[in-house]
């Protein structure tokens, strides 16, 4: 059987099916107890405490071994669980007379319904933390066994519904071959997870996988989102024998983490990393990165309902200027709002969020929290090359308006006699159609620019990218979209100043001599991106891809534009493409 679902995670692997352990099903009918309310009460109260000891435990383990992006997960159940309104729910359900079992998810229910009429995707994904906590307190309370992944011994594939994070979050990736879920989106903490481990993922499956039973094989596209099982000898052998190819091809890639980044005819171009939390600075010393192109410093923010302090930021971000060992690292100011959400900002639900109140359109508003954030970041420039970038600006007097506060937080540290790195460059993202318009006036004031192609394309063709039912419209290879990224890049060229993509594009095969072509010479991808990028740009010639470049921009439409890039690869290109 086929099926496709959403690839969240690049690989290729086939291994035997592990189904999770279903959780028992939990009553959610009123039964009378015998057991008095107070004592009702106070069990929840110690499964509570219990609970909240076990989660602070995990959360230091993680952190200590630099695993910020499982630790952050466990953070925000740890947030959920200290939220009152959840407890006096739990507990005012126990006082109508339904069982423990029934309170915690008839409560956890109604707060998921909550969750679920925001209006934003990304906001009802994180329904299954809040299931994830309740299933875990529900177990307290019983005395069951929550599942675990601890004791592996063998490589599989894990099977599910959809994985509790926190489950995924207390995995060693050793046995973790794949992971293959029902539900869930690309943004989904399993999805977040995963990525950070490197291990290949499909997620949103649907009903199909229902079908699929424990120890079957399965053959998992973590790129295409693919999914097979149930073949024959033959089908299984050609499936091996593409993996075995990919594995090869991933073999050989290693070979470039000792090369230099450079096209066919000895051009140099630069090779970053986007980053969202420690958990990948070893992949990117691995692969002799650059450096770091983009930090996202919201992963610091979010699932969790008080703000993270500046000492608490600057230990952060100094960690990681001093893990890349002298080389440079963009840090992009916080970027929340539109699908990531904040609890401590309490945001107002938005009809269309990702036009409204979002990024850099909160810093007048949150001026201590973003100027917080500033001196955190400056303190960490005194460590190693640090840049800085704003994120969604739309316009010159927005950039203006944000860096003077920027240099206003200089003059502070200067003032108080706090080491900070006094020569820090100051970019914009360039994620706004207006901005990319404008670009010829905007550069005249920030000190780099860098293409967020994702929200680029979005505002452009104004098409919600986390939206299936139009997801046929959204494409950067539309020519509106290239001639705006064209654009950027030749002012900025003119300028003499640096400018970088660090979207999905930056690592799409077929895009990257388009934008060699364009005079892009600064790419920003995932760590586990960083050699197959390599590998392409080191069989390009500028000269060859200056002239396709020449004849995409005259195209008129996006069908058209594909079949040009895919008709004028150049020489062993293909085979690298996935």
């Amino acid at each position: 059987m086929k099926i496709t679902g959403t690839g969240a995670c690049p690989g290729i692997v086939i291994a035997p099916v592990l189904r999770l352990q279903q959780l028992p099903a939990f009553s959610l009918e009123k039964r009378d107890s015998q057991t008095p309310r107070e004592l009702l009460a106070a069990t929840v109260n110690n499964a509570v405490l219990s609970l909240r000891a076990s989660l602070k435990e995990s959360i230091q383990v993680l952190y200590a071994r630099g695993e910020t992006v499982k630790g952050e997960v466990l953070e925000s159940h740890l947030a959920l669980l200290e939220d009152p309104a959840l407890i006096e729910a739990v507990q005012g359900h126990v006082a109508e007379g339904y069982a423990l079992e029934s309170a915690i998810q008839r409560s956890i229910d109604s707060f998921c319904r909550q969750l679920q009429r925001s209006g934003s995707s990304y906001i009802a994904q994180r329904t299954a933390d809040l299931k994830d906590l309740g299933n875990r307190l529900t177990c307290a309370v019983l005395g069951i066994e929550y599942p675990s992944l601890s004791l592996l011994s063998q490589d599989v594939i894990l099977v599910a519904q959809d994985i509790p994070p926190s489950v995924l979050a207390g995995a060693s990736p050793a046995y973790i071959r794949g992971i293959a879920t029902a539900e869930g989106g690309s943004t989904s903490h399993t999805a977040i997870i995963a990525g950070s481990m490197g291990v290949p993922c499909v997620v949103g499956c649907g009903a199909a996988l229902s079908a699929l039973q424990n120890g079957e094989e399965l053959f998992l596209d973590g790129v295409t989102g693919a999914l097979e099982w149930g073949f024959d000898a033959q089908r299984r052998e050609r499936l091996v024998y593409y993996q075995n190819r990919q594995d090869l091809k991933r073999s050989l890639l290693r070979s470039m983490a000792e090369r230099p980044t450079r096209t066919r005819d000895g051009t140099p171009v630069e090779l970053s990393a986007n980053l969202s939390d420690l958990s990948g600075l070893e992949q990117i010393r691995d692969c002799r990165a650059d450096g770091v192109g983009l930090y996202r410093t919201e992963f610091l923010f979010l699932g969790r309902d008080t703000c993270p302090g500046e000492e608490e930021q600057f230990q952060e971000y100094r960690q990681a200027v001093q893990a890349m060992e002298g080389k440079p690292l963009v840090f992009r100011t916080l970027d929340v709002g539109g699908d990531k959400n904040v609890p401590f900002f309490n945001l107002q639900r938005e009809e269309n969020p990702f036009l409204g109140y979002r990024a850099v359109r909160l810093y007048s508003d949150f001026e201590g929290i973003f100027l917080a954030q500033l001196r955190a970041i400056l303190r960490a420039g005194a460590f190693g090359p640090v840049s800085v970038m704003f994120p969604m600006i739309s316009s010159v007097e927005e950039f203006l308006r944000t860096k003077k506060l920027f240099d206003r937080t200089k003059k502070e540290l200067r003032r108080r006699d706090i080491p900070f790195g006094e020569e820090i460059p100051v970019g914009a993202m360039v994620e706004v159609p207006s901005a990319a318009i404008n670009a010829d006036a905007l550069i005249r004031h920030a000190d780099f620019f860098s293409i967020g192609t994702n929200d680029l394309t979005q505002y452009t063709l104004a098409v919600d990218r986390m939206n299936h039912s139009v997801a046929n419209l959204y494409s950067y290879f539309d020519p509106a979209v290239l001639r705006l990224i064209f654009h950027t890049i030749r002012i900025a060229g003119e300028w003499e100043k640096p400018c970088s993509v660090c979207g999905e594009m930056a690592a799409d095969g077929l895009a990257i001599p388009l934008l060699l072509g364009m005079g892009l010479r600064k790419f920003s991808v995932s760590p586990w991106s960083l050699l197959r990028v390599r590998k392409l740009v080191s069989l390009c010639d500028v000269q060859e891809c200056e002239a396709l470049a020449r004849r995409v921009l005259q195209l008129p439409g996006t069908e058209d534009i594909l079949v040009e890039l895919n008709c004028s690869l150049p020489r062993g290109y293909a085979e690298w493409l996935r």
